[in-house]
Parts: C-alpha cells; structure tokens; sequence
C-alpha cells in the first residue's frame, strides 16, 4: 500500500505541476520605432513582443513617418509539439513549460518622393485632353496613358441636363445690383 500510495502522490503532483506551451513573437524593423498592428489592432512600437495562441497567418502592419505603411501577411507554422495529440500532453501532461518564441524582422522602405514635374506633365496632359473633348454624351473618352478608364462619375450630368427638367433662365442683375 505504501508504493501505491507514493505513485498516487508522485502522480497527482506531476498532474499538478503539469507545464504549458508559452507562445510570445516578436516583431522588429529596421529602423526600429515602428509602430506595429496585429489584425488591425496595436500592439507596440518595435521591437515588441506579444503572446498568440494560434498558429496559421496573422496580419502585420507596420507604420513609421517618413517610411511607406508595410502589410505583412506573416506565417507562423505549427511545431511538432503543437500537432493533434501531441498538443493535449504538451499542454496538460507534460510537468515543464514549453516555450515557442518566434522573431520577425522587417526592412522598412523609404516613401518616394512625388516628382513634381511628373505631377505637372500629367496634369498638362490631362488638361490637354479636357479641351480637345467635344463630349456628344454617348461616347466615353479614350483613356489616359498610365492611368484608369475615364468614367463618367455622378457628378457629370448628362449632355443636355436631366430629362423631365426645364432649364433655368440665367441669373442677371440690375444696375442697383440686385438679382431678378
């Protein structure tokens, strides 16, 4: 009775005692000071750490002035410890704790500069086309080289003015300065 008692006790003490896996990544950049969203949530400036509980594909963004935003679809695949089974000892059997540290670093990219004379030569060309148009409303413009199909948007009316509506007399003022 003394043995068995001794395994009960050395068994309930390891079932007592029994670890846990420990699940912290930690996010870096260069240059550090990003600050860091997980899922559209914040979560610090790097580098940080933070714990997860799952694995699969979590969402980075990253954002500093002076350098572009950086989406960052991030794996974070499962490790044979954390496979179906397996997970059930590691989790509640095993009497020590398991910890999983993931690190990831990301190179931030300086935003680009707009050159001011691309801007300008685009908007040249734009305000080009916007005087050779003779619009007849049932024909769509060509496009523009480098950029999207024109599409006429709600605010253009049609050539001619709604239909069922009666244009209005333009507005002219007397000599005492008043409309009518």
């Amino acid at each position: 009775m003394g043995k068995t008692r001794m395994l009960l006790t050395a068994g309930t003490c390891l079932l007592l005692a029994s670890g846990c896996v420990v699940r912290r990544f930690t996010i870096d950049s260069f240059p550090q000071g990003a600050t860091v969203y997980r899922d559209g949530k914040p979560i610090g400036v790097t580098p940080v750490d933070d714990p997860f509980v799952y694995y699969g594909t979590y969402r980075f963004t990253l954002v500093k002035d002076g350098f572009e935003t950086q989406h960052v679809d991030q794996k974070v695949p499962t490790p044979w410890h954390s496979w179906p089974g397996i997970d059930f000892f590691t989790e509640n059997l095993w009497p020590f704790e398991v910890k999983d540290s993931r690190r990831f670093t990301y190179t931030l990219q300086p935003k680009q500069a707009v050159n001011e004379n691309d801007a300008l030569n685009r908007a040249e060309v734009l305000r080009a086309r916007g005087r050779s148009l003779q619009s007849t409303g049932s024909e769509a413009p060509p496009p523009i080289p480098g950029m999207g199909p024109a599409v006429p948007g709600p605010t253009q009316p049609p050539v001619g003015g709604t239909p069922g509506t009666v244009p209005l007399p333009p507005i002219t003022s007397g000599s005492d300065g008043a409309s009518r």
